[in-house]
């Protein structure tokens, strides 16, 4: 999970762009331009959040779009943090609020 999450600057952007508009529905394309990329050079990054299950697509008339699933992204973020409170040698995190 937090290779996908880690993979690259652009999951860091796409993950960043749907915490602050986590009620964002849009296309491949328009979400790549959002954080000034191509729609080709973001599928797999996508892909991975997809996987994950932070991100949903569904089809709305001809077109497929992509939204923030909020209940599995807090899921994952519950076990992002579980995990770094369970690395030895490092500070207990115990008052992080996602």
């Amino acid at each position: 999970m937090l290779e996908t999450l880690l993979a690259s600057e652009t999951t860091g952007d796409l993950l960043v762009l749907f915490h602050r508009n986590p009620g964002l529905i849009d296309t491949l394309d328009s979400i790549a331009r959002r954080i000034g990329r191509t729609g080709n050079s973001i599928e797999e990054d996508v892909r991975g959040l997809v996987n994950l299950g932070i991100l949903k697509t569904r089809r709305i008339g001809r077109s497929e779009v992509l939204l923030l699933d909020r209940a599995r992204d807090r899921e994952v973020l519950d076990a992002v943090a579980k995990h770094l409170r369970n690395l030895e040698g490092v500070e207990k995190i115990d008052n992080i609020k996602f």
